[in-house]
């Protein structure tokens, strides 16, 4: 077994590149002309061999829409936990979904066998709309909103989060926040976008001050709303200030392509969704494994130990190196640094100690 394979704790399987939408902001590009989808018997042989040879026990299941591929989504947890414990497993599996497809088969399912679901939304109807568009055009926020409050009412209202993505277009992001919290939705991610420099929802110098700005303010109203006693999650405000991360964390960061690898729908696997189809970072395939191990060590050395300029970073031991995919988009290499990011983070933590 590769050496490093050993960590290897999480999969994501892409199980399809087809998709319901065509988001202006989505990291993977147009959707509109893709098939691929992974077959129950790929999904299988995937399955078999994590169970059997890898300490795996988070899978997540992406896409494209992976609700375009339900079926064998369902196949894939079933088959799954049918053999989990003879492999001494507990395998804890994650959804996520733009809501377009989502019905009561599937609102039942995921939540009797999916520890997690990430569901999609931007915020605001406008916003929304304008960056989540159907593939005939049209929005789709009066379709996946009320889908979403009868999927986390039926969860408890826990085990989920509510996503967004906030670009150039929409700085003024916390407006987005505040509306999903008051759709009745409290486990809250908002997600800078991830694109290169030259697109259009690029990020740009001058939006940093606004969104240091509408940190603070989410964090001002959410010590507010906890003291009236309805309190939101804020994904990026987890902070724990006794213990913080564990050492392993701080070394490895995310983990992509080491610890956490993407399974496309043809079985090849990649550092993450965000590198598939990417032949460069291509790392191998689920039967014979991890076979590029330029690739691998390069996203080995994706950690604050091995940048300059992390050495002196305050808050280095939390961000433990960022994001491989935005380092590549912004420098061209994912040991490079991606300089905004490091700026946007400072300030996320910055307002989590203030919220703590």
């Amino acid at each position: 077994m590769n050496r490093y394979l050993k960590n290897l704790n999480r999969i994501e399987f892409v199980v399809t590149m087809a998709c319901t939408g065509k988001c202006k902001h989505c990291s993977q590009g147009d959707h509109t002309s893709c098939t691929d989808s992974i077959n129950k018997d790929v999904a299988a042989d995937a399955v078999r061999k994590i169970a059997a040879e890898y300490n795996i026990t988070s899978v997540m299941t992406f896409g494209g829409e992976p609700l375009l591929n339900w079926d064998v989504v369902k196949k894939l947890v079933e088959y799954a936990r049918s053999i989990e414990k003879q492999h001494n497993k507990n395998f804890r599996f994650t959804l996520t979904t733009n809501g377009m497809l989502v019905d009561d088969d599937v609102i039942d399912f995921a939540n009797r066998e999916c520890h997690n679901v990430v569901l999609s939304l931007d915020g605001r109807k406008e916003i929304h709309d304008h960056l989540r568009k159907t593939i005939g055009g049209k929005g789709s926020y009066d379709v996946i909103v009320p889908k979403f409050q009868e999927f986390v009412k039926k969860r408890g209202n826990r085990g989920y989060y509510v996503r967004g993505t906030y670009t150039h277009n929409n700085v003024d992001f916390t407006n987005d926040i505040f509306h999903m919290a008051d759709l009745g939705f409290t486990e809250l991610s908002m997600e800078p976008v991830v694109c290169a420099p030259d697109d259009k929802s690029a990020l740009t110098k001058e939006d940093l001050p606004v969104l240091f700005e509408q940190y603070e303010l989410l964090a001002k109203e959410m010590i507010k709303r906890q003291r009236a006693g309805k309190p939101i999650t804020f994904y990026h405000y987890m902070l724990d200030l006794k213990n913080g991360p564990c050492i392993y964390k701080r070394i490895t960061g995310c983990g992509s392509g080491t610890e956490y690898m993407a399974v496309t729908p043809w079985g090849d696997l990649y550092p993450c969704h965000q590198f598939v189809g990417d032949d460069k970072f291509k790392l191998g395939d689920i039967w014979k494994g991890v076979d590029n191990l330029e690739i691998q060590n390069e996203f080995l050395e994706c950690n604050v130990y091995a940048r300059e300029e992390c050495k002196d970073c305050w808050a280095k031991l939390y961000c433990s190196g960022g994001c491989a995919a935005n380092a590549y988009h912004s420098t061209g290499s994912v040991k490079g640094v991606y300089e905004y990011g490091c700026k946007l983070f400072r300030k996320r933590m910055e307002c989590a100690i203030m919220v703590a």
